[in-house]
C-alpha cells in the first residue's frame, strides 16, 4: 500500500471512529441517566440517540456530521477488509 493510501485509510479510520464513539458515548450517557433516575424508559439505543442529536440546537448539522462520520467509518471498514483479503 502506498504512503498516500495509508494516510487516507488512517484518516478515514480516525474520523469514522470518532463519529462512532460520539454515538456510543451519547447512548451510554442515556443509559447512565436512566440508571441514576431509576427510569428504564430513558435508556436509548442507537436510533433514538441519533434522533436526539436532531433535537439539539445544532440539529440537522450535527446529525449530518455524525452521518458523514459513520459513512467514512463504513468506507474505512470496507477498505481495511479489502486490504486484509488481498494480503491473505
Amino acid at each position: 500500500m502506498s504512503h498516500r493510501t495509508k494516510q487516507v485509510v488512517t484518516a478515514l479510520g480516525v474520523v469514522g471512529g470518532v463519529a462512532r464513539g460520539v454515538v456510543f458515548a451519547a447512548a451510554g450517557v442515556f443509559v447512565l441517566v436512566a440508571a441514576v433516575r431509576f427510569d428504564p424508559d430513558e435508556a436509548k439505543g442507537g436510533d433514538a440517540t441519533l434522533r436526539s442529536f436532531a433535537q439539539t440546537p445544532a440539529g440537522p448539522w450535527l446529525l449530518v456530521a455524525v452521518a458523514v462520520g459513520l459513512i467514512l467509518f463504513g468506507v474505512f471498514s470496507f477498505s481495511f477488509a479489502s486490504a486484509r483479503r488481498r494480503r491473505l
